[in-house]
């Protein structure tokens, strides 16, 4: 054989291996090279869903933070000193007292009594008891209107 031929021959072949390598990765190369495709496609049609979630969520935590100004303005509005006192004499017919309705009660000193030199001894029994019941009872209710 002539040694044109054999280079001939020698060429041939790798175009033929050439030609064999793309017909049968072209099929791979393309399916693979459209999974890429459709891979970044999805990817951004998610991440555009995303961030269009991500904006609504914003919009409503806006609106839910504008709502609790709204309300805590309300409430607010309705712990009013005025406006308790206005409904109070609207709807229940309450009267701020005058002067003369409020009653002064003296309270007994409750701090430690001296003792008599002479020690007299204190009276005993059931009556005694319930005086002295009667007495701190008393004492307390007088406590507790002067100190409102």
């Amino acid at each position: 054989m002539n040694a044109y031929v054999r280079e001939y021959q020698k060429i041939e072949n790798k175009t033929r291996r050439r030609d064999n390598f793309l017909l049968r990765y072209l099929p791979i190369l393309l399916l693979l090279g459209a999974g890429i495709v459709a891979g970044k496609i999805y990817l951004q049609s998610v991440a555009i869903r995303w961030s269009r979630e991500l904006i609504e969520r914003n919009e409503d935590a806006r609106d839910l933070e504008l709502q609790n100004q709204e309300l805590t303005r309300t409430i607010a509005a309705l712990k009013a000193r005025s406006r308790v006192a206005r409904d109070a004499s609207e709807r229940l017919g309450m009267v701020v007292p005058r002067e003369q309705d409020v009653v002064w009660l003296p309270v007994a000193d409750r701090g430690p009594q001296p003792t008599p030199v002479e020690a007299v001894e204190p009276e005993r029994g059931p009556k005694a008891l319930v005086n002295g019941w009667l007495d701190a009872l008393w004492q307390e209710e007088a406590l507790a209107l002067t100190s409102q």
